[in-house]
């Protein structure tokens, strides 16, 4: 065997070789390019589930916050709704007639005698007049009276101011569900 023969086929034989090694690189570089590409993937499922999580949480805390405010508005609509009732009557009781504020006046004295011994009453200006056997003293008041013992001591409060409010405390419950259902 010649040199020459010796040396084609080293260079054969490297060539083999050679090609086998890239053979087997690009086999290799095959199954890590798939491999990434199947990591990829999962990454990119998993971030889209994540995403999704994290958009559905975001969609119920908005919900919940509308929720929210729609009640706060609501309760807020029926707060003004109930206050408006009670101004009307306010105004009706001050748009009362005489004859109606002399009625008021009367029961209301009779209730004060059954209660203390009253000396010193209180009332508006305009009704006054209807005050009878007391020293009636007008204060701004809407309507209505308060009367005290001799001493001071004890005191009564019959102004219409006193009653609205304190209907408003014991019945807001009945109103609101009277006014709402």
């Amino acid at each position: 065997m010649g040199l020459e023969a010796v040396k084609d086929e080293i260079l054969n034989s490297a060539k083999e070789h050679s090609n086998s090694l890239i053979a087997e690189a690009r086999k290799e570089a095959s199954r890590i390019m798939k491999e990434a590409e199947k990591k990829a993937e999962a990454a990119k499922e998993k971030s889209e589930t994540e995403t999704k999580k994290m958009i559905d949480a975001i969609k119920r805390q908005e919900l919940a916050a509308a929720e929210i405010e729609s009640k706060k508005m609501l309760l807020e609509a029926k707060k003004q709704v109930i206050e408006n009732v009670f101004i009307e009557a306010r105004n009706r009781l001050e748009e009362s007639d005489d004859k109606k504020k002399e009625a008021y006046i009367k029961k209301l004295l009779e209730k004060i005698k059954n209660e203390i011994q009253a000396e010193h009453v209180y009332c508006s200006k305009s009704d006054a007049k209807f005050v009878k056997g007391f020293g009636a003293e007008a204060i701004s008041m809407l309507g209505g009276l308060i009367a005290e013992n001799k001493e001071k001591t004890i005191r009564v409060d019959y102004s219409f101011e006193t009653m609205l409010e304190s209907i408003k405390e014991k019945e807001l419950q009945g109103i609101n569900k009277l006014l709402f259902g």
